[in-house]
């Protein structure tokens, strides 16, 4: 089938069309014509007010409930809310009860998910049942499919463990992904340790527990080569530490920040909002202020959703109680087109997530493999949980008004609508 997205403003900085007015003719899977007022040709038109495309965004890190978790999620679930939050490619991260630690349950995936418009890739667990200690099967998962590897949420204890990840991971060519945090620091504490938890009388999780750690892993990633993948980095301290040694690293090094970071501070959890209630918490802000100027100024290379599904069990406690986590697929992107320029979403949530993991670039040119993410810059748009896409409900964001719309993305040879 055919499909004509008419009068739409290509954002795609290494595109001859970039930021040009134009009508894309997509036959086949491959955009087959790029130029002002295409005849239809029988093809399924695509319209919309100050319609928006860029390549097909990519998410890294996102958790799902299958396998082993199905009443928090399952993989059609999450496929659906990346499409609905106009994701074309997400980045797998393994849950706590079957972790991605051999090539069967990368293989599992891969099988489950190939019928669905959304890419979905797997980055297999770092250390076996995510404990920590023993190195996992990197190679043969690597062989199976896996782009990566990381602990997800857990952070690497073992200085010997990463070291011998990033030595591994030099001859597959893959990146290593870490969220920094000293646990030893962390302990039980719940959010920031800063104003707000005094004032609420809570334990909180001190800046230099990310920092220290990322210190690790930077002397740690000089020593060893490979890549690493600094994972949703939450503070102007982690910060500075990265923008000492991050131009010295260049293709070795990046960083993902995650979009919750970048939008809210502690004073969204003085009404102990459990949905709020995430890893790594929400910060100063002072810290969201770096946080935002790094995105501008390229020190950090990637936006993520951060979604991790939670049952209403896990969340319907007090807040101490409550499990960490919130989804984000299908909010991520509509609230940092709130935040930047489109040219800088285009950037941290498609191009570069395609670099790191060396996957096709989805160029906007004629006779490319059409990958793309539409989406209206003047609709008002009201994310409503019964647009929710999840089993779960653990989003802070129901009945947010948005300034923009996701029409659908193409993917696969398919266009799918919201």
């Amino acid at each position: 089938m055919s499909f004509l997205i008419k009068d739409c403003t290509i954002i795609d900085p290494r595109s001859s069309y970039h930021k040009k007015k134009v009508d894309l003719l997509i036959e086949k899977g491959q955009i087959t014509q790029v130029a002002k007022n295409i005849s239809p040709k029988k093809a399924k038109v695509i319209e919309g007010k100050k319609l928006m495309v860029s390549p097909g965004w990519m998410d890294i890190g996102v958790q799902t409930g299958e396998p082993g978790l199905e009443q928090r999620d399952r993989l059609s679930n999450t496929l659906n809310a990346a499409a609905a939050g106009g994701y074309t490619r997400i980045a797998l991260f393994s849950n706590d009860v079957q972790p991605f630690d051999h090539s069967s349950g990368i293989s599992f995936i891969h099988e489950k998910t190939r019928e669905h418009a959304v890419h979905c890739h797997v980055i297999g667990a770092l250390s076996q049942k995510l404990q920590g200690t023993e190195i996992s099967e990197m190679m043969d998962m690597h062989e199976s499919g896996a782009i990566g590897f990381s602990d997800g949420l857990h952070p690497i204890k073992s200085t010997g463990l990463l070291e011998r990840a990033l030595q591994y991971s030099q001859s597959i060519n893959v990146p290593i992904i870490h969220q920094p945090e000293d646990p030893s620091l962390a302990k039980s504490a719940q959010i920031h340790e800063g104003e707000v938890s005094t004032s609420l009388g809570m334990k909180g999780i001190p800046d230099i527990a990310e920092s220290i750690m990322i210190d690790r892993d930077l002397e740690l990633l000089k020593y060893t080569g490979g890549k690493l993948l600094t994972h949703l980095v939450s503070t102007e301290k982690g910060l500075e530490h990265i923008k000492k040694d991050k131009k010295n690293l260049t293709d070795q090094l990046f960083v993902s920040v995650s979009y919750q970071n970048l939008l809210e501070t502690e004073e969204h959890l003085l009404g102990f909002d459990a949905n709020r209630k995430v890893s790594p918490p929400l910060r100063s802000k002072s810290d969201c202020k770096a946080l935002n100027k790094a995105v501008e100024n390229d020190l950090i290379d990637v936006i993520c959703s951060n979604h991790v599904p939670i049952e209403r069990e896990g969340k319907l406690k007090e807040f101490v109680y409550a499990e960490g986590g919130a989804l984000g697929l299908q909010t991520c992107g509509l609230s940092m087109l709130e935040l930047f320029d489109a040219e800088v979403i285009a950037n941290k949530m498609s191009i570069n997530p395609r670099k790191i993991f060396k996957l096709d670039p989805a160029l906007i040119e004629k006779g490319q493999i059409a990958e793309l993410t539409i989406w209206s810059g003047k609709e008002d748009y009201v994310f409503t949980e019964q647009e929710n896409q999840s089993k779960s409900r653990n989003s802070p964001f129901f009945g947010k008004n948005y300034q923009n719309k996701i029409i659908g993305v193409f993917s696969k040879g398919t266009f799918v609508a919201q």
